[in-house]
């Protein structure tokens, strides 16, 4: 889906846009020649829509604002708690890989092998705490409602947004998660044969992963509006990034730590670790970076607001007229 050219949009008109059948941004012609854009994500997060002169530059992702990073405290904000379960998470599976791969880093009672897989089975239901409210988020901040007053004011518990990529994106990783409760609770037991613990580890966590790494995608083609993008000056960005790094890192945990080649080797269980602690760390970067981008607002844009239905026919009334004068003026 593709903007339309600037002069055949009419002011106060709700444009969509994004890659194939999605929609990760709208745009808002106003009366004074500028355009007002909201994002999938940064509507999300609770930020205010920002503007553009050229309908082209929708697509580009505001810079990041230092001021941003001075808040961290922020209970307030339901982002605040999804980045505070998500961090939570994180720290637990790095010192986990940390403490697999070198169990002299860490005191004793975390390296025998019953603590360190109660470390998992705690971080995952971060995970999961996490995500259920990320998926809360974006089903109650869907972009369809971004620009449109009045919308999006009733909570909601359950919903299907088809066209949303962060929505979508949830909904795997949520299920990537619980995926991880299985497969950490399972890892718990020292009873099991090496076809259960394909069965009930190894396969579960695989899925996990590739769970992960889909939603992670899927985030990251949101933000770039596209396949794929390069914008190191948004805040955004880099989330999506660190996350994609963490979701390859995580996949390549799972795969060196296969049991079906059975027994496995020192040093594949030495680079899963490593993989996970690697993996871990991109996450936890990652979900403090949520913080800030709750206050990455674009200056001076706080105030505004998309038009109402009435300011918009009055605006177009006007555009119209103008276009009107221009047509029967001697000049035109």
């Amino acid at each position: 889906m593709t903007l339309e050219k600037e002069g055949t949009i009419a002011v106060g008109r709700v444009i969509e846009s994004g890659p194939g059948p999605f929609v990760t941004h709208q745009l808002q012609r106003l009366a004074d020649g500028y355009h007002l854009v909201a994002h999938s994500r940064r509507h999300r997060k609770g930020l205010r829509p920002h503007r553009v002169r050229e309908a082209s530059r929708a697509k580009r992702l505001p810079s990041l604002e230092a001021s941003a990073f001075r808040h961290l405290w922020a209970p307030g904000y339901l982002g605040w708690w999804i980045a505070i379960l998500f961090m939570s998470g994180s720290l637990l599976f790095t010192v986990g890989g940390l403490g697999g791969a070198w169990p002299t880093a860490l005191p004793g009672t975390l390296t025998e092998g019953a603590s360190l897989a109660r470390l998992f089975v705690v971080g995952a239901l971060f995970f999961t705490a996490a995500a259920w409210l990320q998926w809360l988020e974006v089903l109650n901040r869907d972009i369809s409602e971004a620009l449109v007053p009045g919308m999006g004011t009733a909570w909601r518990w359950v919903g299907w947004r088809p066209r949303n990529l962060g929505y979508l994106a949830c909904t795997v990783q949520l299920a990537g998660t619980l995926l991880f409760n299985l497969s950490t609770i399972a890892a718990t037991r020292s009873d099991l044969s090496v076809g259960q613990q394909e069965h009930w580890i190894w396969t579960p966590n695989m899925l996990g992963c590739v769970c992960f790494l889909v939603a992670s995608y899927l985030v990251y083609a949101e933000v770039s509006h596209g396949v794929a993008s390069f914008a190191i000056r948004s805040l955004s960005w880099w989330i999506a990034v660190l996350n994609l790094s963490g979701s390859v890192a995580f996949q390549l945990s799972a795969l060196f730590s296969d049991v079906a080649s059975s027994p496995v080797a020192e040093s594949s269980i030495f680079w899963s670790n490593l993989c996970t602690l690697s993996g871990g760390s991109c996450f936890l970067i990652g979900a403090y970076l949520l913080i800030p981008e709750l206050f990455d607002e674009v200056p001076n844009e706080r105030s505004l607001a998309p038009y109402s239905g009435t300011e918009a026919k009055h605006a177009a009334s006007e555009d119209d007229d103008r276009r009107d004068q221009t047509q029967n003026s001697p000049d035109g």
